[in-house]
Order: structure tokens, then C-alpha cells, then sequence
């Protein structure tokens, strides 16, 4: 699936076009394009394919993946996916340490009851951060107007 972000005026726009060759449009606050890389990181290195990427592939639109309702009906790996994207970016912005990073995300999935079962090795944190950080100095470098182009292939 090929993902489009834009800069635009402070509203930034995220195209999804999808393998069939429909798409998922969304305009994005001036910060939120800095949590859906992070997700593209997670889930293209982790193989996850029903994280927030993987479900916008299977046909579910940003809003809906904003619905209280539908995140209910989704299955742990998306919950998976969110919280380790949460833990990415508090890596990349020192709120925590790369040894502090897999604690983190077993206390959250715990407190969710939800099984903890991935091995997070510090070469593969180490290679998402790094990986992330390069994300966000492409952004950096875009002008208004230009678009970030990612290719999404989950594992």
C-alpha cells in the first residue's frame, strides 16, 4: 500500500491508495503525522498487519479507526501496534530509554489483559528508533506542498 503525507498550512494530508486501488484520505493535525510514522516504523519492521496501517489496508477508513466503537471490535495486535508507537515516539523524544522501552509496553498490554508475547531485542529498538528519527528528518526537510511517499509491506 503506498502512503502519501503532505505538509499543507499546518492541516497535513495522509492518502492511503490500497493494493485494489481505492484509497483512505484524511487531513491531519500539524502533529499527528509525526504518530502515523512512527506506526508505518512499527508495523513494516514488526510484520504487524492489523495495526493502524494494516486495517486502513483492509479497507477501514481514519475515521473509523478513530470510532470508539469500531477500535472495540479490533484485535490485540492493534492494540499492540498503538502502544508501541506510543513507546516510540516517547523513545525518540527521551521520555524513555531503550531498556525501559519493552517494561513499557508489557505493563500497558498487561493492564489491557492483553497476552505480551513479541521479543523486543535492543538491535531491533535500536533499528526502529533510528529508522523513525530518519522519517522525521525527511519530514523536516519537505517545503510546503511536498509529500512524504512510504511503501507499507507488513512482513
Amino acid at each position: 500500500m503506498e502512503i502519501k503525507i503532505t505538509k499543507k498550512n499546518n492541516r497535513n494530508r495522509l492518502i492511503c491508495k490500497r493494493d485494489g486501488g481505492s484509497i483512505a484520505v484524511s487531513d491531519l493535525g500539524p502533529n499527528v503525522p509525526f504518530h502515523d510514522m512512527a506506526h508505518f516504523v512499527v508495523e513494516n519492521t514488526l510484520g504487524l498487519k492489523e495495526g493502524f496501517f494494516g486495517n486502513i489496508r483492509k479497507g477501514y477508513s481514519v475515521e473509523d479507526l478513530s470510532d470508539k466503537q469500531v477500535i472495540k471490535t479490533l484485535g490485540p495486535e492493534t492494540w499492540y501496534s498503538e502502544i508501541m508507537t506510543r513507546t516510540l515516539q516517547s523513545l525518540s523524544s527521551g521520555a524513555c530509554t531503550a531498556d525501559q522501552f519493552p517494561a513499557l509496553i508489557k505493563e500497558e498490554l498487561q493492564h489491557l489483559s492483553i497476552p505480551y508475547s513479541y521479543s523486543l531485542t535492543p538491535d531491533l529498538i535500536t533499528g526502529m528508533e533510528t529508522e523513525y528519527r530518519k522519517l522525521l528528518e525527511q519530514w523536516k526537510e519537505l517545503k510546503e506542498g511536498d509529500t512524504l511517499v512510504l511503501e507499507f509491506e507488513p512482513g
